[in-house]
């Protein structure tokens, strides 16, 4: 019933004035109170960790700098190469000479049971010192070695057929090995020599890899830098023009040429506008954060407290792209996975050469020579069978003498040669006259039954070859993707930024005229904001078609492994680059 009788008091024009009426009140009463809201926008310099008052210039070329000093990353590959180098030096040792040496005394008493034993009351007592220097070395060719052994001992004996007590005896001999089948072509140090060397070379490739990540890195995250530093800009700059069209509007509000309405739309849209900024400020610090992280060490508090200002503009490169088949050779040709693969498959050449050597029959060659000298003191007494022998003589000679008969001749005792009387020198003097040598040649041979081990050796070298070369396929079809997707995202960029700029001139004009309409009364207050609202996002997108131009250029360098030549950057000297001293530049 209340319904009916409003429907029929108010028309439908007198209900839509009422509504006006309250919200041109609600209007006033929110322009009353603009003057308090103007102190709730956020501060442009809401930075966490970072002062505002300390700034560093920074060039992409010392962004690139710094990061290949400083980033462990690349302080790990530096490291990868000298234990690399390391290795190789540590393979090399196989074919250093080694010296061993030996010392030791040894006393017995040994129980015997025979005259020509020489044991009195059954026990025979010696002692003897002894002595051995050998110097072993591999020869650097067909898997051959030598090794020169010199021994020389004292010793005693209680034996008395022995002439010399003490005795001196030396011994010089000489043994050479030339492997004939096995280990001839390829042994286990040659192979890792060989492998070693490789891996340097692959570590020197990998080094060349990472040193060009990290630059793409660098600059990507540099330009990032850069967009966000200018993407804030153009929003606090739509921000200031907000706030100007609502002092205009305030003032056009005050004398009564526009509805208080407008005011609070103006006002909503700056509001809109600082959350905007405050979002892009996040943006700047986020990007700043992923650049310093390249770039600094986690100790170098003074430069993450500093906000970084690049100074290089980006810019669009007027030189043609090259054809997609050069690119394509160009990458080929300079990427170092192709390198890395090529590397590694000459290691699996080494593994399949060395163990196809292994299955084969070991037969060695060797070949001896030895010298020896004794020397010793001459034994005063002489020996129970010389002694028994001049009593028989002598007794048989006075019986001869009484029958009549001729006296027999002296037994002559079993002496040492006169040269052989003297000391350890005299030994030594009779060793190197080389009157005492021996000679000795002969074969080795060693037949595996089955060899089954080697086999399989074999036949997983000769997988693992497959294996690397599929991987190289499949490196060459990634490569060939890179290099379209960066020739076309160079080419689409430029496009991009061709369309921007244009959009940006015009919105431009739009902005200029729409406000000039408004001041002279021929426009709305949300037809400016529109125009100022479009004039702020083709800013953004020229800004960021240009910043990904750049990006896509600094991709396109990696997939053609440009970056190091276009940079200007030497391997030999950034591999020698101590990272200390880039830490604070």
């Amino acid at each position: 019933m209340a319904t009916t009788i409003i429907n029929s008091r108010f028309s439908k024009a007198t209900l839509v004035s009422m509504a006006a009426l309250f919200i041109t009140i609600a209007s006033a009463q929110a322009f009353a109170q603009d003057k308090t809201a103007q102190g709730k926008i956020s501060r442009p310099d809401a930075r966490v960790g970072v002062s505002p008052s300390r700034k560093v210039t920074l060039t992409l070329a010392d962004a690139i700098m710094m990061g290949l000093e400083n980033n462990r990353d690349i302080e790990v590959e530096r490291l990868n190469i000298r234990l690399n180098e390391l290795d190789v030096q540590a393979a090399r040792g196989a074919y250093d000479p080694v010296l061993e040496s030996s010392f030791f005394y040894d006393r017995r008493t040994t129980p015997v049971a025979s005259l020509l034993a020489g044991g009195e009351d059954g026990r025979l007592r010696t002692s003897e010192l002894t002595g051995a220097t050998s110097l072993v070395k591999r020869l650097p060719w067909q898997g051959a070695s030598v090794q020169m052994t010199f021994d020389h001992s004292r010793s005693t004996s209680t034996n008395p057929f022995y002439s010399l007590d003490p005795q001196f005896i030396t011994g010089l001999s000489f043994d050479f090995v030339q492997p004939l089948f096995r280990n001839r072509e390829i042994d286990a140090p040659r192979r890792e020599i060989k492998i070693a060397k490789k891996k340097l070379d692959l570590s020197d490739s990998l080094f060349r890899q990472k040193a060009i990540e990290i630059i793409a890195q660098v600059q990507s995250a540099y330009w990032n830098l850069v967009f966000a530093l200018r993407d804030e800009a153009i929003k606090r700059e739509s921000v200031e023009l907000a706030r100007a069209q609502l002092e205009s509007n305030k003032l056009a509000a005050e004398k009564g040429s526009i509805a208080p309405l407008d005011v609070v739309s103006a006002r909503v849209e700056v509001e809109r506008r600082t959350e905007e900024a405050e979002a892009a400020l996040e943006t700047v610090q986020r990007a700043e954060n992923a650049l310093k992280a390249l770039l600094l060490k986690p100790d170098n508090s003074d430069l993450w407290g500093s906000s970084v200002v690049p100074s290089d503009e980006p810019r669009l490169d007027a030189a043609d792209l090259p054809r997609f088949e050069d690119a394509m050779r160009l990458a080929l040709q300079n990427r170092p996975e192709m390198e890395q693969y090529r590397i590694r498959g000459e290691i699996n050449k080494i593994d399949v050469k060395y163990f196809r050597d292994q299955a084969k029959p070991q037969i060695d060659f060797i070949a001896g020579y030895q010298t020896a000298g004794l020397s010793g003191t001459k034994r005063s007494t002489s020996d129970p069978i010389s002694a028994s022998s001049e009593q028989i003589v002598a007794r048989v000679n006075e019986l001869s003498k009484i029958a009549g008969l001729s006296a027999l001749a002296p037994v002559v005792a079993g002496d040492a040669p006169e040269k052989f009387i003297g000391g350890y020198g005299q030994s030594l003097t009779n060793l190197f006259r080389n009157e005492y040598r021996s000679f000795r040649f002969g074969v080795t041979i060693s037949l595996p039954v089955g060899n089954r081990t080697a086999k399989a050796q074999l036949g997983r070298a000769i997988v693992e070859g497959k294996q690397v070369d599929v991987e190289r396929q499949r490196a060459v079809q990634t490569i060939e993707v890179e290099v379209r997707n960066g020739l076309q995202a160079v080419e689409t960029a430029r496009r991009r930024f061709d369309a921007a700029r244009n959009s940006r001139l015009d919105a431009e004009m739009q902005n200029t005229g729409e406000r000039r309409r408004f001041e002279a009364g021929l426009s709305t207050n949300f037809l400016v904001l529109d125009r100022q609202n479009a004039l702020s996002s083709a800013r953004g997108r020229e800004l960021k078609a240009l910043t990904d131009y750049n990006k896509a250029v600094t991709e396109l360098q990696r997939a053609l492994s440009t970056t190091l030549s276009t940079n200007n950057i030497s391997i030999a000297a950034l591999k020698n680059t101590d990272s200390s001293a880039g830490g604070n530049r």
